[in-house]
């Protein structure tokens, strides 16, 4: 129904509402609040709805400008072995800059159900199964997106996936990676890789379309497979072996550890040991 009410000039202002119960529901508010926005230019980009410029990154070592140019340049690009060199930070700056710069859609991460010591069952979907294993990408992503971004944006559930066409940040377990693809203005961050079998390293490195850049991560000190070859030692070696110009390799060394003090010094004992 109509009504009418008076501004500061006395004027009559008609304001339309669709009442229910004498209570205005909540479509109408909604519609309320847009028109106001356009009165006033406040247009809000369809998916920028929270700006964000992300810090560049400056590079500590010879090691990390190396990948960065590689992140630039290359469709896979595999930053492996010493542990506290900044592989996973690179990996995910790279991505949030993509994505705040419009370059990027779609960011999916995944990794193996696979820790150092013993795994337990989740209840919930793949992506609440991985989750936990996830906390530390997810935590720097939170670093160069900003809370909102990566609350609005992180999908959890099947179904969120299933009915957008841009999928934003997707969690997706690399055991289930199997028949699908990434297309174009995607990048796949794949984390801690050591824990991968050679069947699930093979469907990862095989699901990019053109425009999707696959990144991966790992340090086979770490790995918890035992008497054979890990995914990611089998990955770099198949690479060595047939080299691609859109694929790097870049292996890290103690020396390019960015840890301090006594974490620095038991990084470095702990890898002339061999595997964890």
């Amino acid at each position: 129904m109509a009504r009418k009410r008076n501004n500061n000039q006395g004027q009559q202002v008609t304001r339309h509402s669709n009442r229910k119960g004498g209570k205005r529901n909540k479509e109408t508010v909604v519609q309320d609040r847009w028109e106001k926005k356009e009165e006033k230019g406040r247009i809000i980009k369809e998916k920028f709805e929270e700006s964000r410029k992300i810090a560049p990154l400056v590079a500590k070592t010879e090691n990390q400008k190396i990948a960065l140019k590689a992140l630039r340049e290359k469709q896979l690009v595999i930053l492996s072995k010493s542990a506290g060199t900044g592989k996973s930070e690179l990996c995910v700056w790279w991505a949030c800059h993509q994505w705040l710069t419009g370059a990027c859609d779609n960011i999916v991460i995944t990794r193996p159900d696979k820790g150092l010591g013993e795994t337990y069952p989740v209840p919930g979907n793949d992506a609440a199964k991985i989750l936990t294993f996830l906390y530390p990408l997810l935590l720097k992503m939170k670093k160069y997106l900003g809370t909102g971004i990566l609350r609005n944006n992180l999908q959890l559930e099947d179904v969120d996936v299933l009915f957008k066409e841009a999928k934003g940040i997707q969690i997706v377990s690399m055991a289930k990676l199997g028949g699908m693809s990434f297309s174009d203005k995607t990048i796949v961050i794949a984390d801690e890789v050591q824990s991968a079998t050679i069947a699930q390293v093979k469907a990862l490195a095989t699901r990019a379309e053109e425009g999707c850049q696959i990144l991966i991560t790992g340090d086979s000190t770490q790995t918890p497979i035992k008497g054979q070859e890990n995914g990611l030692d089998y990955l770099e070696r198949k690479l060595k072996e047939n080299p691609h110009k859109e694929a790097q390799v870049v292996q890290f060394t103690p020396e390019d550890c960015c840890r301090y003090g006594i974490s620095k010094h038991l990084t470095r004992v702990f890898e002339e040991d061999g595997t964890w």
